[in-house]
């Protein structure tokens, strides 16, 4: 029998998914993304080469794997092809192994302008690709799909109604004026079409008569799912395992043997706005920040960083149904004297070890620490247990004794291949 794994981001995304996947790629046979856009920035190192995918699910870096766009996610075509052909002028194949929804929705100029507008008149941190403006339109049946692009007389009619909308909208409630024309977003998307249309199918069809194992792709991080994140600091999709079946258009049913995996840091980060409760706004911060060159692979924008935050770590283990972590970053924390993890929130007196919905909740969350000796001593590019610290592989079983799940894998550098699988830690947790 195959076996499928899902491999997610498990806290506010950046978690390091890009080189997981990569490297567990090499055993499947497709890799699908299914919710998102080009907010996604996937950054693998191969051989000192340095990629960033932000569409293109991140297994393509293999040659014999294929890429599955799936429904789920909101397509920038411009950025799309343009992914597609730099990847091939450095040598990689990458259109004859993809295959792209019918059923996707598509990012188009008049989504940035509202992105860019929402952003200046309500302050969420986007990337102002357009994601959640898209997703708006998909869900106010206003959208348009890699479908529609073979009615030629219909999607043009969609795109002059819908900046039409964009025009009410920005001039009769924000004040404020556009310049888009129909005309040439029409022909510049039918340009990028023509470029891709070879590879659009029924991705829902192709998968449910695949029959080799497939690796399901996540973006973004749990704490960013539209519905179980840190509303509304969030992004517009499910970004937990919730948006398997919505965003591949395959059963429930599909996936109950496959295994379920999640990527955390062995500290915690978030790019833009929304409560951190265990951010750490001094001269720690600034070093987990210079240490782990935390920077966003699709904005550039610097990340907030803090301590490890178990408890909403936990949350992403129980609503993920997580069969393993996968920990990247230890060697962050070879610079420091103690390391600290989050076991607990104190709100208003109260010690709660559970995360909660209420966004005023988490704003008032203190943390409450169980401190660790550090271990001052490198573990970067270690490649077996027997390399780690002794105080490291303490720090490392606490966690997965308090999150109930085994670190399956520890990545150790930014390099595919510097990453060993936690055995002996994983027998111990497993049983």
């Amino acid at each position: 029998m195959k076996k499928d794994l899902v491999v997610l981001g498990a806290q506010w995304g950046d978690e390091g998914k890009g080189k997981v996947v990569d490297l567990l790629s090499k055993d499947f046979s497709a890799v699908v993304r299914y919710q998102g856009g080009s907010n996604a920035g996937h950054t693998v190192v191969v051989k000192g080469q340095k990629f960033v995918l932000h569409l293109l699910p991140t297994g393509m870096l293999h040659e014999h794997t294929r890429g599955i766009v799936a429904q789920g996610m909101v397509l920038d075509l411009e950025l799309l092809v343009k992914e597609i052909e730099e990847l091939e002028a450095r040598g990689l194949k990458v259109m004859e192994r993809l295959y792209i929804s019918d059923r996707a929705h598509l990012v188009l100029p008049y989504h940035k302008v509202l992105d860019s507008l929402f952003e200046r008149k309500g302050k969420i941190g986007t990337t102002l690709r357009g994601i959640g403006p898209s997703y708006m339109f998909k869900y106010g049946r206003k959208g348009i799909r890699v479908c529609d692009l073979e009615d030629r007389d219909r999607t043009y009619r969609l795109i002059k109604e819908n900046i039409e909308f964009v025009k009410d909208l920005c001039e009769k409630i924000y004040c404020e004026n556009h310049s888009l024309s129909a005309e040439e977003i029409f022909e510049k998307l039918l340009e990028n079409y023509q470029k891709i249309k070879d590879r659009v199918v029924d991705a829902t069809r192709f998968l449910l008569g695949f029959e080799r194992n497939v690796l399901f792709e996540g973006a973004q991080g749990t704490l960013l799912d539209v519905d179980m994140g840190t509303y509304p600091y969030v992004t517009s999709s499910n970004a937990s395992a919730l948006g398997l079946s919505n965003g591949t258009g395959l059963p429930p049913k599909y996936f109950s043997n496959a295994h379920f995996w999640a990527v955390s840091k062995a500290y915690t980060t978030r790019v833009g706005e929304g409560p951190f409760p265990t951010e750490l706004e001094n001269e720690l911060g600034e070093l987990l920040r210079q240490k782990g060159g935390e920077y966003g692979a699709t904005t550039g924008r610097p990340r907030r960083c803090g301590w490890l935050d178990l408890v909403a770590l936990k949350h992403a283990v129980d609503i993920n149904g997580l069969d393993g972590l996968i920990l990247t970053k230890l060697d962050v924390l070879d610079h420091f004297e103690e390391v600290k993890v989050c076991v607990a929130y104190e709100v208003e007196g109260k010690v709660i070890d559970h995360f909660p919905a209420s966004l005023s909740w988490l704003e008032k969350a203190k943390p409450v620490y169980k401190t660790f000796k550090g271990w001052t001593k490198s573990t970067k590019g270690a490649r077996s247990i027997e390399e780690l610290p002794q105080e490291a592989i303490e720090y490392l079983e606490f966690i997965q004794e308090y999150l109930k799940v085994p670190i399956v894998m520890l990545s150790t550098g930014p390099e595919r291949e510097e990453y060993f699988w936690f055995e002996r830690v994983y027998a111990k947790a497993g049983g």
